[in-house]
């Protein structure tokens, strides 16, 4: 799937009371892998500041360099949550991934409460706002049927931002077959950091992070951990 999908910026996102605007969506068919593991999944902490998670059935097919991955659910033999969170994949061999982002803390075995554990691939739609302190409507078509789906905006680096810690907190959820509108502030989302991201994997693509907004889409916490498949986001800004 794409490492990140761009939202298409245009002349006419604006959209002024009494007037109307053209919604340019995304490209649809965006692809995200739900692995259910039958085996606990091994945290560790390496020399060098590598973090490997390892399981039997986490084959080199599932995950490509450059993914992001979403881990939900898990706890250890106490009982407790540990190593919740998001994670990009650094390198994907048989049985095993490493991962760019720390883990909390080394375990042996990590299961959820059914004795498997989801890691979900999803997807980051890129949208460019015009005004730092407006407000956007953002449109969400889940074209397939999809089971469920979760959207999530990443806190930006401005003093309204919330601080993101563990998993995301989801603005909203939805079905698959369905049109759903998101309204947000712009300003707890604008991101500050300059980075370049990928689009379809390709660096020739680049587009610089600071000053966009990043909508995640998640397989659903909810319903069976299906793929999330053709989602087409768009957005307007509306004041």
């Amino acid at each position: 799937m794409p490492y990140f999908v761009d939202c298409p910026e245009t002349d006419n996102i604006d959209c002024e009371l009494d007037g109307m605007v053209e919604l340019v969506k995304s490209d649809d068919n965006i692809v995200c892998v739900s692995v259910t593991t039958t085996e606990a999944l091994v945290f560790s902490i390496e020399a060098g500041g590598v973090y490997t998670i390892t399981s039997a059935d986490l084959t080199a097919a599932f995950f490509s360099v450059g993914d992001r991955i979403i881990i939900r659910g898990s706890v250890d033999a106490t009982g407790l949550i540990d190593n919740d969170g998001c994670y990009t994949v650094v390198t994907n061999p048989e049985g095993s991934i490493t991962v760019e982002e720390p883990v909390v803390a080394a375990t042996s075995a990590l299961t959820d409460a059914a004795g498997g554990l989801r890691v979900d691939e999803y997807a980051t739609f890129i949208l460019h706002p015009t005004k730092r302190t407006g407000q956007m409507l953002i449109w969400l078509n889940a074209v397939a049927a999809l089971a469920t789906f979760d959207v999530s905006v990443k806190p930006g680096g401005y003093w309204a931002a919330k601080t993101e810690t563990v998993c995301p907190v989801y603005q909203g959820s939805g079905v698959g077959d369905k049109m759903y509108l998101l309204q947000i502030e712009t300003a707890p989302y604008l991101q500050t950091e300059e980075e370049d991201l990928a689009i379809d994997g390709d660096s020739s693509n680049d587009i610089d992070k600071k000053g966009t907004i990043l909508v995640r889409v998640f397989p659903g916490t909810a319903g069976d951990p299906l793929l999330v498949d053709e989602i087409e986001v768009a957005y307007i800004m509306i004041a």
